[in-house]
This record gives C-alpha cells, sequence and structure tokens, in this order.
C-alpha cells in the first residue's frame, strides 16, 4: 500500500486546509498552525472518530462507507462534483482486483 498513490488522503487534505473554523462555526482562539480545519475539527463535525479521520488521510482505510463520506464531504462543504469525485476515490479502490 505504500507504494500506492492515497489520492483519498491528498484530496481530504487538500479539500480541509479550504474550509475556515469560522465556516463551520468553530470560534478561533490563538493562532492556527494550520490552513483550515484540523484533523479533530473534520472529525468531530462528521460524527466521526479523530483516529478513524486520521487514519483516512493516511491511506490506512481506503473503504469508508458513502455514509461516513457524505458526512464528511458536508463539513468541508463539497459541491455535487467533488461529493462524487470523493465518492469515486473509495470505490475505485474496491473495484480493483487483489
Amino acid at each position: 500500500m505504500s507504494d500506492e498513490q492515497n489520492l483519498l488522503g491528498e484530496f481530504l487534505r487538500a479539500r480541509r486546509e479550504l474550509v475556515t473554523p469560522e465556516q463551520v462555526g468553530i470560534p478561533v482562539l490563538g493562532v492556527r498552525r494550520v490552513p483550515g480545519l484540523r484533523r479533530e475539527e473534520v472529525a468531530m463535525l462528521s460524527g466521526i472518530s479523530a483516529e478513524y479521520y486520521l487514519r483516512l488521510e493516511q491511506g490506512r482505510d481506503r473503504h469508508p462507507s458513502a455514509q461516513v463520506l457524505g458526512s464528511i464531504a458536508r463539513v468541508l462543504q463539497l459541491d455535487d462534483d467533488s461529493t462524487a469525485y470523493l465518492l469515486s476515490l473509495s470505490s475505485a479502490g474496491r473495484a480493483r482486483p487483489a
């Protein structure tokens, strides 16, 4: 798996950086070291554990359910095309032969 590209994780990281805490109602206290939302914030708002979200970004879990991806898409404020792309990144991994 390490020599395989982690397109799902790359997409999630890129989109997470585009959403500000203010856009999702999180107050900003102090200096933030990362642009956009933190992993923990996306996880909390999506209703999943921070550990599970981390595994998705790192490519250690490439088969999340459509419900999980839909929740993440809502938090990341994805449009219909971006949501469809996100779903395709997950299902593409299932379609490959072992």
